[in-house]
């Protein structure tokens, strides 16, 4: 009977253990909010004011301890996407990339791997590299996300300069896009002083399909160096292209 009383103790233990382990798989509904300027010579007050200012766009992340999967929210394929559309003004046609986005990144953080799936004017790319470790500091400012305390971390790049908010609560790397790497799940992110802000709006801890963090296989391989080549041989021709016809803005995610 006693062995029987201290088994029946030593399981109630491993519950309770059990179930203080925080969680380490969910989902979360990001708000992506990108700040738009457009100025070129010969613009009225009239048609700067007609400009779209900013674009939002809803995404959603897929992670568990191993990996994760950033990803467009279904939502964007049932509502317009502001700031999407064209208008005419000064005889000139201006045009926003309306719909959303086919990207999707993907990342293993045993296998230190990342794969991008990347949409660039209606052609599909798939770029595979290593998962880079990024230059975090911690910056000791707390900010409250969906009533979980917050950490901040500051990174800044050759061209940009990055918040992130991160949860220690929910110890996993993942976080919305490349915004990775740090002690705890990253719920918030401000890049360039609110140009590109990323704020989550939902987060569910539970167990997640296998299938919804996926890697891409959709779209032609090539390299990140081939990839900023095309894109910036394109973005030359469309300028050279748009005196006095159709000027085109691209905005990338």
């Amino acid at each position: 009977m006693k062995n029987i009383i201290l088994t029946i103790c030593a399981i109630g233990l491993g519950l309770g253990v059990s179930a203080q382990e925080p969680a380490k798989q969910g989902e979360v509904t990001y708000l992506e909010t990108v700040k738009i300027e457009i100025r070129f010579e010969g613009m009225t007050e009239e048609m700067i004011n007609r400009m779209p200012k900013e674009r939002k766009m809803k995404k959603v992340l897929y992670f568990n301890e191993a990996e994760s999967s950033y990803q467009n929210s279904k939502e964007n394929a049932d509502a317009p996407v502001p700031g999407s559309g064209g208008m005419r003004g000064g005889g000139m046609r201006f045009m926003m990339g309306g719909g959303s986005p086919d990207e999707m990144v993907y990342l293993n953080f045993n296998d230190k791997i990342k794969i991008e799936q990347k949409d660039f004017m209606t052609r599909i790319f798939l770029i595979t590299e290593d998962l880079a470790i990024e230059n975090w500091k911690f910056t000791g400012n707390q900010k409250t996300i969906l009533d979980y305390p917050c950490m901040e971390a500051s990174q800044i790049t050759d061209k940009d300069t990055i918040l992130a908010w991160f949860a220690p609560s929910i110890p996993v790397s993942a976080g919305p896009g490349n915004y990775v790497n740090l002690p705890g799940l990253v719920l918030g992110v401000d890049i360039n002083n609110g140009k590109r802000v990323i704020m989550a709006e939902t987060l569910d801890l539970k167990p997640i399909d296998k299938d919804l963090i996926s890697k891409p296989k959709k779209g032609k391989k090539t390299t990140r160096e081939e990839f900023k080549k095309i894109v910036d041989e394109k973005t030359k021709e469309m300028g050279e292209n748009s005196q006095g016809g159709t000027f085109r803005v691209m905005v990338q995610h």
